[in-house]
C-alpha cells in the first residue's frame, strides 16, 4: 500500500505501535504504517518473505476491479434542542464517495445550529459526486466535491469540518480531502496501516468550512492519495465524536472479533459500524475510562477525566471485489 499527501504530516513510524491515539490527532500526530513517499524498511528476512507475497498478491489483483461496499450509524448526542445532532454524513455507492461533517458547537452560543451546515455541505456533496458519476466522471474528484459543496452552501450560516473520501474501482486507489478533526483509518487483516492527521490550531479547537470571515476555506483541505488497495481492506470514516473516544487497538479488537464471527465471510458494514459506534458512545459516557480526548488534553495542559460525550458519526467501507 503507498500513501501520499499533498503535505507532509509528522505521524509516519516505521512499525505499528499499539493503543496509539493519532486518531484524535491535536496537533501531536501519532500514526501507523510509513510515512508518505517513504518505503517501508525490511527489517528481517520474514519481512522480505512478506513484502514479496505482498507485491505478487498485487500483481495477481492488478487486473480485478474493486468497489466499496459502506454502512453507517450515527448516534446524535441527547439534545432535546437538536434532536438531529451537529454531525452529518452520506455515502454514495454509485459515486463510490463517502463523507462525514462536523457542526462546530461553539455558534450555539450566538443562536445557531451548526448541525445545518454540516448537514448542508453533505447533501451538496452528495449531489455533486452523483452527477460527476452520472455524467462519467470516475473515479470522483474529491476536491472538486469539497470545493463545490462549499460553494453550494453559501447562504448558510454555522461552520464544520469535513473528510470526504472517493474509490477508484478500477485503480484500486483512495482519493481523500480533509478540513479539521474528522478523519479515516485503513486496516488490513484486522491490523491499523494509516491513519489520516487532523488539523487544529490549538487543542479542541479544529479547522473549520464556514462562511464567516474568519472561517476556513476548502483550500486549507489536506489531500491523500492511497495507492494499492486490496479485497479485504477497511475504511473507518468517523467524526471526532469516534475518534476521541476509541484507540485504534479497539477498533482492531472490534475487527478481530468481527473476523472470528463471519469465519472469512464478508462482515456486515452496517452491523460493523453499529458495534464500533457503540463502543465509542459507551467510552464517551464512562468517566473513569483512559480515553484519546483524555491523553491530548493532558498533552495540552488541559485537566480532563474519562470520554467526552459528543455527536459519533461511524461510517464503515469494505474493499469487495466487483464485476462490473
Amino acid at each position: 500500500m503507498m500513501i501520499a499527501a499533498n503535505k507532509p504530516p509528522t505521524f509516519g513510524l516505521e512499525t505499528p505501535i499499539d493503543d496509539c491515539y493519532g486518531s484524535c490527532g491535536y496537533g501531536y500526530g501519532y500514526g501507523c504504517g510509513p510515512a508518505p513517499h517513504q518505503k517501508r524498511k525490511l527489517n528481517n528476512p520474514i519481512d522480505e518473505v512478506q513484502e514479496l507475497q505482498d507485491t505478487n498478491k498485487r500483481r495477481r489483483i492488478q487486473n480485478e476491479k474493486m468497489k466499496l461496499v459502506c454502512g453507517s450509524c450515527y448516534c446524535p448526542k441527547d439534545n432535546p434542542e437538536k434532536p438531529l445532532g451537529e454531525d452529518a454524513h452520506f455515502i454514495s455507492h454509485f459515486a463510490q464517495t463517502i463523507g462525514v461533517a462536523d457542526g462546530v458547537g461553539g455558534w450555539a452560543r450566538k443562536g445557531i445550529d451548526a448541525g445545518e451546515y454540516a448537514r448542508g455541505i453533505m447533501n451538496h456533496a452528495k449531489e455533486t459526486a452523483t452527477h460527476m458519476a452520472a455524467i462519467g466522471a470516475h473515479p470522483v474528484d474529491a476536491r472538486k466535491v469539497l470545493n463545490e459543496a462549499y460553494e453550494n452552501n453559501a447562504d448558510v450560516q454555522g461552520s464544520s469540518t469535513a473528510c470526504i473520501l472517493s474509490f477508484d474501482k478500477e485503480r484500486g486507489s483512495l482519493h481523500a480531502v480533509n478540513v479539521g478533526d474528522s478523519g479515516f483509518m485503513l486496516f488490513r487483516e484486522a491490523m491499523c496501516v494509516y491513519i489520516s492527521p487532523t488539523q487544529q490550531r490549538r487543542f479542541n479547537c479544529p479547522y473549520q468550512l464556514g462562511n464567516h470571515v474568519h472561517s476556513d476555506r476548502p483550500e486549507a483541505a489536506e489531500e491523500f492519495q492511497v495507492e494499492d488497495m486490496m479485497p479485504g481492506d477497511i475504511i473507518v470514516l468517523g467524526s471526532d465524536g469516534l475518534l476521541d473516544n476509541m484507540f485504534v487497538s479497539e477498533i482492531e479488537e472490534v475487527l478481530v472479533a468481527f473476523n472470528k464471527v463471519s469465519g472469512g465471510r464478508d462482515c456486515d458494514c452496517q452491523e460493523l459500524a453499529s458495534t464500533i459506534a457503540a463502543v465509542a458512545l459507551f467510552n464517551s459516557e464512562d468517566e473513569d475510562n483512559v480515553t484519546p480526548f483524555q491523553m491530548a488534553a493532558e498533552k495540552a495542559g488541559v485537566e480532563r477525566v474519562g470520554g467526552k460525550i459528543d455527536d459519533i458519526t461511524v461510517v464503515v467501507a469494505i474493499v469487495v471485489a466487483s464485476s462490473t
